[in-house]
């Protein structure tokens, strides 16, 4: 998988770089946190946007929701390092090798409670080339009690972990990629015997691909997206209090086996967590949730105007990495930014209609809001950034990315 990432990623460079020409000097002040993956490490680049050079790389890790800590691990040792500056801040001995959970398919690391206070760490006996055991361990990040650690027989992988950090919640493959939701809960120390699923369906068993996930403003709610084999999407809603779920059905009946497009969903959550939107612009989809006490209670979705069913960029849906989420919410909620089949779409979320494009010919990647909201960043598959205002007529500024196979572009934060 990761020679086809190269292989296409240098392909796509090639044909790339006569068509993306440099834009003049950026008017904001900005910093880009910009996750790339080489051949022999990931790392997370920090780029000046008025000078577009990269300041600063580090390992690739997560970050506290405030970002005055960023979570790596190498080897049998936890990192906890400034993402100001790199320097290490602290350090923890792990009872042996082990690895931040991926937050998304593309590889972007998560780990961390929605308040931060909480990471979990995780790794596997091979004995085979599905694993025997998987072991975990919860780390208190103020590092004022010891980490507890979680040993499972089987396959699981980890989904969250509550605030108060007495719950940790998993998927547990089955076969095929049909899991169960499960939770161990830490203050008796062991695996609740009950499933968590949607009472309303009835089924137990689920099946498909966890593309990524936002977290509610208060913590209390996780929302995967979540596409399938030979099925339309959906979006799993988890409740971090009780062992609840419920899942809502998107628009659409063909899944990635048919259609790669669905691999290009995306989420994004306004600052109040009323509203959830999942977009695809692929395929022209766009549903907005109303969220009431966490619980999606309303969706609205409409087919946007050019939205297309053909194959994208995507040509090998055994490369899941080439996923990205690319939807990017204005902090006061009316404008949506997402990728189209090729460039940006601008939709105003009052009507849910598209109402401007840009950077058409571009295969973005991620996009990302400056905090102010005046300046909406996008990266291609090649790593290539353009900024371009939220609103008003001025040309996009263009310049070369950090180096290596994009993952996300993480961040955008006042200089």
């Amino acid at each position: 998988m990761r020679a086809l990432l190269v292989a296409i990623g240098a392909l796509v460079i090639v044909a790339a770089c006569g068509r993306v020409p440099g834009g003049q000097v950026s008017p904001g002040d900005y910093k880009l946190y910009v996750a790339a993956s080489t051949s022999t490490s990931q790392q997370l680049s920090v780029i000046d946007s008025r000078s577009h050079s990269v300041e600063l790389n580090m390992p690739l890790g997560t970050p506290s929701p405030d970002w005055t800590h960023l979570y790596t691990v190498k080897g049998d040792t936890l990192l906890d390092l400034d993402p100001q500056t790199g320097a290490t801040r602290r350090s923890l001995q792990l009872p042996g090798s082990m690895q931040l959970p991926p937050a998304t398919l593309s590889g972007v690391p998560g780990g961390l409670s929605p308040n931060g206070r909480w990471l979990v760490l995780e790794s596997f006996d091979r004995t085979d080339s599905i694993p025997a055991a998987t072991h975990m361990l919860v780390v208190d990040t103020t590092y004022a009690s010891a980490p507890r650690q979680i040993d499972l027989k089987g396959l699981f992988n980890f989904d969250a972990v509550s605030n108060d950090g007495q719950r940790v919640y998993m998927i547990q493959y089955l076969t095929g990629n049909q899991y169960h939701v499960r939770f161990y809960d830490l203050s008796i120390g062991r695996l609740d015997p009950q499933i968590v699923f949607d009472k309303s369906d009835g089924s137990a068993a689920m099946a498909g691909l966890r593309l990524s996930g936002v977290a509610s403003p208060d913590g209390h709610w996780l929302y995967s997206m979540y596409i399938r084999e030979n099925q339309g999407p959906f979006i799993h809603a988890l409740s971090l209090d009780d062992p609840i779920a419920i899942c809502i059905d998107l628009p659409g009946d063909l899944g990635y086996s048919t259609n790669p497009d669905e691999f290009r969903w995306s989420l994004t959550m306004n600052a109040a967590g009323t509203h959830l939107y999942a977009a695809n612009g692929a395929t022209g989809i766009v549903a907005d949730l109303s969220i009431d006490g966490g619980v999606p209670n309303h969706q609205r979705a409409v087919q946007l105007v050019g939205g297309q069913t053909a194959n994208s960029f995507i040509q090998n849906v055994e490369a899941k990495e080439l996923s990205g989420n690319a939807a990017a919410l204005s902090p006061d909620g009316q404008t949506l930014v997402i990728a189209g089949k090729t460039g940006l779409v601008w939709v105003d979320t009052a009507s849910l209609k598209a109402r401007d494009r840009q950077l058409t010919g571009w295969n973005i990647w991620s996009v990302a809001m400056a905090p102010d909201g005046a300046t909406v960043y996008a990266m291609d598959d090649t790593g290539m950034i353009a900024e371009l205002p939220v609103k008003g007529a001025r040309a996009a500024t263009t310049f070369g990315g950090a180096g290596g196979q994009p993952l996300a572009l993480i961040r955008v934060a006042a200089a």
